[in-house]
């Protein structure tokens, strides 16, 4: 019926022949897109997950403009501060910080006198400015000079929250009549945060009052606007700890799911928002349902384009930027890649070993190869459940280690107060340059998708003539036990060669694990030292 209304009103604007023309025109266009994604996903039967997620981050690239920031879409080249500010903690994720440094230079002059961002109207939005502070947050321990402006910008959004907790801007000229305002709760993660970081109760106050006047709202969980920004609001709202609420939503709002895993732009339509679509990965993920996450992220690695990006919207009726690809699919499909590989250890949790015998070939090479660790500082990256670490410690008392891990959960076994550890990404260790005398890595990179930038951290960190370890399976035995479909196993030579562009000075060997008494094959130990 509502399609039916929207014809009639068509053809009273444009006439019935301009109509059939637009009409004509729309289903040729759509026509190109269904054989570009459709078509040629179904005949694909393997996904490269390693490729998918170079191909987004490639793009990613393509799209900064010469003059600094990440441009609104393929179509519209023009620098788009909001994403740009939210696309640098993903892209601290997948290891690419100088990138992200270089755009958070350029966000710094970006920023209006009175600490706001503008949008690419020119006119400052509160939402606008709320994603640059993420992308200050992220990086305001190695550019210390973020500060001030991140002061400015939260001091601003502060004064933009009514004391009854309103979140209020300046403008929502750009919304389109699309957007809803109950997306201003995606500013407040940030501003909560910023308050921690930096020690300002007024922001945490201002957050806390705004979430508590938006919770009172009859229709904050109603699904009535387009599910990218009802997006927006869910992850908001569960970044917030207010998890009983999203489960609650989501319980009606997975009927919006379709069996492929794309997410509807709105409940009754016909046609999917792919950046909800990835947006919703990220949710069903934080929420433990694992299995809709995989629909959704299997979903968009069918229909990504060869470019490595996204377009907005696809279907019949779709007119949410159905014809260029547009910057944040790309980046919230990326988040999307992160979360998977995350929530999967916690889901696993329990095959996951805490212990190991102090005879397995594993650990005994580690031993061997670093010697006395007393009055070192040694870190396991990938730690789990503290396995190694713990028999480690028994051996050499005087030693520092230290662990990281992606999986929170893995972190809380028994006696970790014993070490220093804390929840990081192989790809983004926040450490300083040659901070460590040892570093070792089992079974570890094989889920680090970008293996290149896992070495090139592991090795940054690593002192000079310090010894680096790591321990993973041979590609030539893949098959032999059921794996993830991100993971990668390796050969000797390609590790050899990437350790060797990080002045690392390697070999490579078969070692023995469990209770096999000679090296089968399945584990390779590369050994070096940093020249």
């Amino acid at each position: 019926m509502n399609l039916i209304n929207k014809l009639k009103r068509k053809i009273k604007e444009y006439g019935f022949w301009g109509t059939t023309k637009r009409v004509f025109r729309y289903f040729y266009r759509y026509a190109i897109i269904f054989y570009e994604n459709f078509l040629r996903s179904f005949f694909r039967t393997y996904i490269d997950i390693a490729t998918k997620i170079e191909k987004s981050i490639q793009w990613t690239k393509n799209n900064v403009l010469q003059d600094g920031g990440i441009s609104v879409s393929t179509k519209e080249k023009i620098a788009y501060p909001e994403v740009t500010g939210y696309f640098i903690p993903t892209l601290y994720q997948w290891g690419e910080k100088k990138l992200a440094q270089e755009l958070a230079f350029w966000l710094l002059i970006q920023q209006n006198q009175d600490g706001s961002f503008s949008s690419p109207d020119g006119i400052p939005y509160t939402f606008d400015t709320g994603q640059v502070i993420r992308g200050l947050l992220t990086v305001i321990d190695d550019i210390p000079q973020v500060k001030q402006s991140l002061i400015k910008a939260c001091d601003w959004i502060s004064r933009q929250i009514d004391s009854n907790g309103k979140i209020n801007t300046p403008s929502v000229k750009m919304w389109n009549n699309i957007a809803d305002e109950r997306i201003h709760l995606y500013v407040l993660p940030p501003l909560m945060e910023a308050g921690k970081r930096l020690n300002k109760k007024k922001y945490i106050q201002a957050a806390t009052r705004a979430l508590e006047y938006y919770k009172k709202r009859e229709d904050l969980l109603v699904f009535n606007t387009l599910s990218h920004f009802y997006g927006y609001i869910l992850e908001a709202l569960y970044d917030l700890g207010e998890y009983d609420l999203v489960n609650k939503a989501l319980k009606n709002t997975v009927k919006i799911q379709r069996k492929n895993g794309g997410i509807f732009a709105y409940p009754n339509s016909f046609w999917i928002c792919i950046p909800a679509t990835a947006q919703f990965a990220v949710i069903f993920y934080k929420a433990g349902m694992i299995q809709n996450g995989n629909k959704a992220l299997r979903f968009l690695e069918k229909i990504q384009n060869s470019s490595g990006g996204f377009s907005g919207s696809i279907g019949i009726g779709a007119d949410y930027f159905p014809f260029e690809e547009i910057s944040w699919a790309v980046k919230f499909y990326l988040d999307a890649c992160y979360w998977r590989i995350k929530t999967s250890f916690d889901k696993n949790f329990d095959i996951f070993p805490e212990t190991i015998d102090i005879n397995d070939g594993r650990i005994q090479e580690i031993i061997s190869f670093f010697g006395d660790l007393n009055n070192k500082k040694v870190i396991d990256i990938g730690c789990g459940k503290g396995r190694f670490m713990k028999k480690l410690k028994l051996m050499f008392p005087g030693s520092e280690l230290y662990g990281i891990d992606i999986s929170g959960k893995m972190l809380q076994f028994d006696d970790s107060q014993k070490f220093n550890i804390s929840v990081e990404n192989i790809l983004n260790i926040n450490y300083s340059e040659s901070f460590f005398d040892f570093v070792y890595c089992v079974e570890t990179l094989e889920h680090a998708i970008r293996t290149e930038k896992a070495i090139e951290e592991m090795c940054r960190i690593l002192k000079r003539g310090g010894k680096i370890i790591i321990i993973d399976k041979n590609i030539e035995k893949l098959g032999k036990m059921k794996i993830d479909p991100w993971e990668q196993w390796f050969k000797a030579e390609d590790i050899l060669e990437m350790l060797s562009k990080n002045k690392i000075k390697a070999e490579a060997k078969y070692i023995t694990y469990e209770n096999y008494k000679k090296p089968d094959g399945l584990f390779i130990a590369w050994e070096g030292k940093k020249i």
